[in-house]
């Protein structure tokens, strides 16, 4: 079973934290670290969110939320995903533990792009259509929530991806 995780980065503070995670990654989950998150969610299959209720200073759960399919839902998993994309993946041994962030053809574009390459110039270089070269780039903007190919660029280096 593949899981995904995203841990608020106070939880690097926590002793016995990262063997955890390891033994965590070894069972399939897949795991990321953010500053700040806006709250403690768990999503099952796209179906059901579980929202617990801790007010700050609470040590003690006092209820959930159960949030049944529904545009709630829907805004929860979009949630999910936006902190997810950027969030810090957790590197085991100097590996990513989970998967690569960029397949080889991801990586050849953004280098080109990275170059100044024009859609047109990366198609006839990867021996690719403009169009597949766009349906690359709008995922890859997707992936790092940017609007701009500037933003691409800026989220790219800034992941250490160029």
């Amino acid at each position: 079973m593949r899981y995904r995780v995203i841990y608020e980065s106070s939880v690097l503070e926590m002793p016995g934290w990262l063997e955890d995670v390891t033994v965590g990654v070894q069972h399939g989950e897949q795991a990321r670290i953010h500053p700040g998150l806006p709250m403690k969610l768990g999503i099952s299959d796209d179906r059901l969110a579980i929202i617990p209720l801790m007010r700050a200073g609470d040590d003690v759960l006092s209820a959930s939320y159960l949030i049944h399919p529904s545009p709630l839902l829907d805004a929860l998993i979009a949630l999910f995903e936006a902190l997810w994309e950027r969030s810090v993946p957790v590197r085991l041994n100097g590996e990513l533990a989970f998967e690569q962030e960029l397949s080889p053809d991801e990586e050849r574009l953004l280098t080109l792009l990275a170059a100044g390459a024009t859609d047109r110039s990366a198609a006839r270089a990867l021996g690719w259509s403009e169009r597949t070269v766009q349906r690359h780039l709008t995922r890859l903007m997707r992936r790092l929530g940017a609007q701009t190919r500037f933003q691409v660029a800026m989220e790219a280096t800034r992941r250490g991806w160029i």
